[in-house]
Parts: C-alpha cells; structure tokens; sequence
C-alpha cells in the first residue's frame, strides 16, 4: 500500500511538471472582435494547421473578443509582412489626387480615407478621420519610428491633429498631401521646415 501510494504521488508530480512544460511551450494572444483562426495565424506568423493543433479545445467556428489561445513559444511577429504589405498596396495609388473626404481607390483621397484604405489590406478597418486615427494603438517616439507607424501633424489647416501619414522606413512617409502636389506621395519627413514644424507625434498599431 505504502509502494502504491509513493508511485501514485510520482505519477502526479511527473503529470504536474509536464504539463507545466507543456504550457511554458505556448505564447498566447487575446483575440480581438473580428478576429478568426486565418487572420490570426496571418498577422502572428504561424500556419493555419499548427494554430488549430496548439488550440484542440477552441472551436474555430466560434472566436470572440478575449478569447485566449496558444501560439508557438517564440513565434515570429508579422508586423513587418503586414507593414510591407500596406506600403506595397498605397504605392499603386501614387499619383491619385487629393480631394478632401476622397476614399476612392484610383480616383481621390484625403489624407485619412488613404490610411484607411492601406490597413484595410491586413484586416484593421481605421475611423475615416485623422483625429481619431490618433488615438488608435500606441504612442512611438520620432526616433524609434519604424514602418508601418502612423505619423500625425498638427496646425496644417486646423487646430489639433489635422494629418497622418503611414511611415515607410528611411525618413520617408507615405501620404495623401496637400502640401505642394496635391496627390499620393512619398515625402521627407524630418529635415523639412513644413514637416518640423507641424509634427504631431506617432502611433504604432501594429506589433
């Protein structure tokens, strides 16, 4: 009896320790409203097959906001795809002209419906308003920018947030301008006395 119960305690220990193992191999994400397996496992970098095997207990059928499921430990975060993504689709329209309240791909854009319709290709679906965009994900600092960030001005023809612009790398946004050529553009952000003097701040919504 007493052998009995020393090699039943082991087996709960070693059933203990592996599953503490077992889930110290999984990253987890909060799912978000909208969220399903296919856009999940596209923006975290992982396959669809590995995500729905690493969640045998979550009905695919049925994701809701906060719902929490594993990822690989260590997967590699997509932000980079998705940011490259969105550039690749906004530098179709260089060149469409500028018209305030413009959404139309091909034919007009204002400076946020052209933000807008450059997250709508990851999945993100953004207020057409710059204001408001300002207040989405998370504040960056001008010298830790990357792309895909978000880059506001303020005072341009109003007070407070009046403009925003996607941040491509090197210096350079991606943006439906008014200063100058009035159309889809790639401009030098810092070192010119316009964007200097209007800048507003960053946001990150991507990670």
């Amino acid at each position: 009896m007493k052998k009995s119960v020393i090699l039943s305690s082991a087996l709960a220990i070693s059933i203990m320790f592996s599953s503490v193992a077992s889930a110290a191999t999984y990253d987890q994400y909060s799912a978000k409203d909208g969220d399903t397996f296919w856009t999940i496992a596209d923006r975290q970098g992982v396959s669809l097959s590995s995500l729905v095997e690493i969640n045998p207990n979550i009905d695919p059928n049925n994701i809701y906001e906060g719902l929490v499921l594993n990822l690989p430990n260590g997967h590699k975060q997509n932000w980079e795809a998705q940011a490259d993504a969105m550039i690749a689709k906004g530098m179709t329209q260089l060149g469409v002209p500028y018209v305030f309240g413009g959404d139309q791909p091909y034919q007009a854009f204002d400076c946020s419906g052209f933000t807008q319709y450059m997250f709508r290709e990851i999945g993100m679906e953004l207020p057409h308003s710059s204001s408001m965009q300002s207040e989405l994900g998370e504040y960056v600092p001008a010298d830790q920018l990357r792309k895909g960030d978000l880059v506001f001005l303020s005072g341009t023809y109003q007070a407070g947030v009046s403009h925003v612009a996607l941040y491509i790398g090197d210096n350079k946004i991606l943006q439906a301008g008014t200063m100058g050529t009035r159309e889809v553009k790639i401009s030098t952000l810092f070192g010119t006395p316009y964007y200097d003097s209007h800048y507003w701040g960053a946001r990150r919504l991507i990670k």
